[in-house]
C-alpha cells in the first residue's frame, strides 16, 4: 500500500503555474505586435498591451501573496496540532462578567513546597491514571459499494459505461488503485465526476473511504467531524511528518496484508482496505494466502511426542480427532477469540497465531457475517453460496459440494479461506491397511466384554447398543441409518466410538440410506455390479448376491463389496463372541491415495498397468472401486 504522491499544496501551485502561462502568452503577443506584418488588430495598441501585462503581473503577485499567507496559516495550524498547548482551558462558556477585583489575599510569592507532608503509606484506593481516560473517538465505517468489486467483464453495460466516464478501463477497474481518480477525495472531483460516482452508488463518505482511503486529505483534516480516521492511520504508524512526506512511511506501509499485526490489519480494515486493495496484487504462499502449517496434516503417530502432548493436553486432540481433518468441531469451529487462555497458549506452542488459526483451522467459520464484511471475507463465502441470512441460520445453508465439483471461481474463493482438498473434504490421515476406502474403525469390532466401561456406557446411550446388538454385527437398528439421520447427540457418541460421516455411512449403512440419485456415478456402478438397479434401490428388492455367504461370492463381487465397506464378518453378520476380527489384516500394506480415474478399467475388465500393480496389493478391481468412494 502506497499513498499517492499528492502534496497538499499541489493544486494551488498548478493554478499559479497556469497564471504564469497567461503572463508569458501576453508577453509573446506584444512581441508579435512589433513584428513584421503586424498580426494583431489595429485596435490593440501598445498602451493596451502594456496595460494588460501590468494587470496580469499584478494578479499573479496578489495570487502568490495570498498563497503564501494561506500556506502560513496551514503551517501554523499543523504546527499547533503537532504541539498542542500543555494545559488548555476547558471551560464550556465564558464568565458572565469579568471579576471586579483581584483575589482578596494573594500570597506574596509562589510556594516553594507542597502544603502538606507526603503520606507515609500508599492510598487504600489509588487511581490508575493521573487523568481520566479519553473516550474512544467515534467512527463509523461507511457502507461498502459492492459494484466496485465486481469484475469488469461481469458489469452491467450501463455501469461499465458510467465507469468509463470516470476514466476506468478493463485494466484499471480490475486493478484496484490503478486509476488516478482514486487519488482524489470527493471535494476534488468535478461536478460531472461526482454525478458519475453517484450513479455507481458513491457518496462523499463512501468515496473518501473506499476509493481514496482519506489519503488526499491533510493530516489536520483527518480528525474533522464525520471523518475521524486519523486514529486508524496512527495505529498504522503514521504521523504528521510521515503524512506530509517529511519522514519515511511507517513499516506497515511495506507489509503485505497478512504480515500486518492484528491491530494494524483491523485499522486498515476501518480505512476500507481488505487484502486485495491493500496488497494491490495477488500475494500467495504456495498457492494460499497464508503459509500452510504442514505438520497439521501429518499423521498423529508421525508427530514428535512433545507435539502430541501439547495437542492432547491443551487442545484435547487424540489420534482419531487429529487424523480426520475437521472432526474436532468442538475446538475447530471456534475462532481464536473464542478459545480459552489455555487453548490459546497450547496453539501458540504449536506455532499458531490468531491469523493462522482463524484461517487454516477455523476458516473464519466462527466469525459473524459482519466480522466477515469488515475484512472483506464475505466476498468469498458469497461465492460459495452463503449470505447473511444463511450464515445466521435463518435460511437453508447452500449445498455442500465436493472439492471436484467446485468451479474455478468457487475453488479460488475456498482457497482464500484457507481451504485445501484436505480441509474441504475432511481428509482422513489414518493409515488404511485394508481394501476399503477408509480405515476400518477398530473399536467397533471388539467384543462387548472387552470394551472399556466408559465405551460401553457411550454405546448404550443414545445409540442404544446392548451387548447382544453390539456383538451381532448388523443387528442394531441404528446401523441402518445414515449419518445425516442421526441426532447431534448420536453423532457425538458415534465420534467417541471412532466413527464419522464417511466411515459410518460406509461401514454401517453401506450407503443404503442414500437416494439413488444422491449416489455418485461410481457408487451406482459398484452397486450395479452387486445386482442393484435404480428401480430395485428404493423398493429394497435385495439382489440375489446378498443371499450368498461371503465365500460364495465371486472375486469381482467381493472386490466391489469391499468398496462399500463390506468384508466377510459384516457381510455374514458374524457374532463377535464367536469370531475374532483382525482390524489390521496380516501382510497388508497401506492403501492410501488411489486414483479414481481407474474405475473405467474396473467396469470394462481391463488389466491394471504396471504402475498400479506396484501400488496395490489386493485385486485391481477392489482398489479402483475403493478409489471412487474415497475421492468423493
Amino acid at each position: 500500500m502506497n499513498r499517492p504522491n499528492i502534496h497538499p499544496y499541489s493544486f494551488r501551485v498548478a493554478k499559479l503555474f497556469a497564471t504564469y502561462l497567461v503572463l508569458f502568452a501576453v508577453t509573446d503577443v506584444s512581441c508579435l505586435a512589433g513584428s513584421e506584418g503586424n498580426l494583431l488588430p489595429e485596435s490593440m495598441t501598445n498602451d493596451k498591451i502594456h496595460q494588460q501585462q501590468h494587470l496580469v503581473r499584478e494578479l499573479a503577485e496578489n495570487k502568490q501573496e495570498n498563497n503564501k499567507q494561506f500556506d502560513k496559516e496551514e503551517d501554523d495550524a499543523e504546527q499547533a496540532t503537532a504541539n498542542p498547548t500543555p494545559k488548555p482551558t476547558v471551560s464550556l462558556s465564558p464568565s458572565a462578567t469579568p471579576s471586579s477585583a483581584p483575589t482578596a489575599n494573594p500570597s506574596a510569592s509562589p510556594s516553594s513546597a507542597p502544603s502538606a507532608e507526603p503520606s507515609s503509606s500508599p492510598s487504600s484506593s489509588p487511581t490508575l491514571s493521573s487523568a481520566p481516560s479519553s473516550a474512544p473517538i467515534p467512527y463509523s465505517r461507511p457502507p461498502r459499494v459492492d459494484i466496485r468489486y465486481v469484475p469488469w467483464i461481469d458489469l452491467p453495460a450501463d455501469i461499465a459505461t458510467t465507469a468509463t466516464l470516470l476514466n476506468y478501463t478493463y485494466e484499471t477497474w480490475n486493478d484496484y488503485g490503478a486509476n488516478s481518480i482514486e487519488n482524489l477525495n470527493w471535494d476534488r472531483l468535478s461536478r460531472n465526476e461526482k454525478m458519475y460516482a453517484a450513479i455507481l452508488g458513491y457518496q462523499r463518505e463512501s468515496w473518501d473511504c473506499w476509493q481514496n482511503h482519506y489519503q488526499s486529505l491533510r493530516w489536520i483534516d483527518l480528525d474533522n467531524e464525520g471523518i475521524q480516521s486519523k486514529q486508524w492511520w496512527e495505529a498504522l504508524g503514521w504521523d504528521i511528518s510521515s503524512w506530509n512526506k517529511y519522514d519515511d512511511p511507517p513499516l506497515s506501509n511495506d507489509k503485505y496484508w497478512y504480515l500486518l499485526s492484528e491491530e494494524e490489519r483491523f485499522a486498515a480494515a476501518q480505512l476500507c482496505y481488505f487484502k486485495r486493495t491493500w496488497d494491490e496484487a495477488e500475494v500467495y504462499v504456495d498457492g494460499f494466502p497464508l503459509e500452510k502449517p504442514e505438520y497439521r496434516y501429518t499423521n498423529w503417530f508421525d508427530l514428535d511426542v512433545s507435539v502430541r502432548r501439547i495437542a492432547s493436553d491443551g487442545l484435547k486432540y487424540n489420534d482419531f480427532l487429529w487424523n480426520v481433518v475437521g472432526l474436532h468441531s468442538s475446538l475447530e469451529a471456534r475462532d481464536w477469540k473464542q478459545l480459552t487462555a489455555v487453548e490459546q497458549k497450547a496453539a501458540r506452542l504449536l506455532e499458531f497465531s490468531q491469523t493462522s488459526w482463524d484461517c487454516w483451522i477455523n476458516n473464519y467459520r466462527g466469525y459473524s457475517w459482519q466480522e466477515l464484511q469488515i475484512f472483506g471475507l464475505d466476498f468469498f463465502y458469497s461465492s460459495l453460496g452463503w449470505n447473511d441470512q444463511s450464515w445466521a441460520g435463518l435460511e437453508e445453508a447452500p449445498e455442500k459440494k465436493s472439492w471436484k465439483q467446485l468451479n474455478v471461481e468457487e475453488r479460488r474463493a475456498a482457497i482464500e479461506l484457507c481451504y485445501s482438498f484436505e480441509t474441504w473434504e475432511g481428509y482422513d490421515m489414518t493409515i488404511n491397511y485394508g481394501p476399503f476406502p477408509f480405515a476400518k474403525p477398530k473399536r467397533r469390532y471388539v467384543e462387548w466384554a472387552d470394551l472399556p466401561e466408559e465405551i460401553q456406557i457411550i454405546a448404550n446411550g443414545t445409540l442404544e447398543y446392548t451387548e447382544e446388538k453390539w456383538n451381532n454385527l448388523g443387528s442394531a437398528k441404528i446401523e441402518t441409518l445414515g449419518w445425516d439421520e442421526l441426532t447431534d447427540e448420536q453423532q457425538s457418541d458415534a465420534i467417541d466410538l471412532g466413527f464419522y460421516k464417511k466411515t459410518w455411512d460406509c461401514f454401517h449403512s453401506h450407503y443404503r440410506s442414500y437416494d439413488w440419485n444422491d449416489l455418485s456415478t461410481s457408487q451406482q456402478d459398484i452397486f450395479r455390479l452387486l445386482g442393484w438397479s435404480e428401480a430395485k434401490w428404493p423398493n429394497n428388492e435385495t439382489p440375489s448376491s446378498y443371499v450368498k455367504q461371503w465365500d460364495q461370492l465371486s472375486t469381482t463381487e467381493q472386490s466391489v463389496a469391499n468398496a462399500v465397506c463390506y468384508f466377510e464378518h459384516n457381510w455374514d453378520r458374524s457374532n463377535l463372541k464367536e469370531e475374532e476380527i483382525d482390524v489390521v489384516p496380516s501382510g497388508s500394506n497401506p492403501t492410501q491415495g488411489f486414483d479414481a480415474s481407474d474405475i473405467s478399467d474396473v467396469l470394462n475388465g481391463r488389466k491394471n498397468s504396471a504402475n498400479t500393480s506396484k501400488r496395490f496389493t489386493t485385486s485391481f478391481i477392489a482398489l479402483s472401486a475403493v478409489a471412487c468412494i474415497a475421492c468423493m
